[in-house]
């Protein structure tokens, strides 16, 4: 792929160096491990033990003939179509081993979160962790040493439920895929990264 256009705004050579590892190949997942291959990311890792559903399709980054794919088979399609870029995808949930210079949690539930973060050690350099819900998302960027992280981390029983109906929306996945992305970029190219970004799509603000 040509990267002209962006030559000036990312360091494109140093992210196609950078190891990253994506944890979960669902809504925010899926959309950010292609945002991530266009951007010109070249050695990514992707971590899910689900299949595709017809309830991901309407939020996820998949088609009607990924049905019953693993996910990470399905997605390592895509992007190799779209981007050129081989995907190495791991079908097991991801248990602490294998994380990498930049590791994205894009996770389900806050139990995995807390799981994932005692697990990881050594830290990655930075980790992302992506938490969505219908139209409302938070992205929370961490360097080595995140201990003021930990105060964001709480058991799946204090979290908020959003009944069935209302838990995912395209535009909420791909939009916080494009933050995401936009860290990364940051961090590959010496600017600043935020620690923390809400989004709310609904009603046009970012925190």
């Amino acid at each position: 792929m040509n990267f002209h256009r962006q030559q000036d705004v990312l360091d494109t050579p140093r992210l196609a160096r950078t190891p990253i590892t994506v944890i979960g190949a669902g809504a925010v997942g899926s959309f950010t491990t292609l945002a991530l291959a266009k951007c010109g990311a070249t050695d990514i890792t992707v971590w899910d033990d689900d299949s595709v559903e017809s309830h991901n399709l309407p939020n996820q980054w998949y088609r009607l003939s990924d049905l019953g794919r693993p996910k990470v088979n399905a997605l390592a399609l895509l992007v190799r179509e779209m981007t050129g870029v081989e995907l190495k995808t791991v079908q097991e949930r991801f248990q602490g081993d294998g994380a990498t210079e930049v590791t994205i949690c894009c996770v389900d539930t806050m139990d995995v979160r807390m799981a994932l973060w005692r697990q990881l050690q050594p830290r990655p350099e930075l980790y992302i962790d992506a938490r969505m819900g219908a139209e409302v998302g938070k992205v929370f960027c961490v360097g080595s040493y995140g201990n003021w992280y930990d105060e964001h981390l709480y058991p799946s029983s204090e979290a908020f439920r959003a009944p069935c109906t209302a838990k995912a929306t395209m535009y909420c996945a791909s939009g916080l895929s494009a933050f995401i992305a936009a860290q990364v970029a940051n961090y590959v190219s010496g600017r600043e990264v935020k620690p923390e970004l809400t989004v709310d799509f609904r009603n046009g603000l970012i925190l």
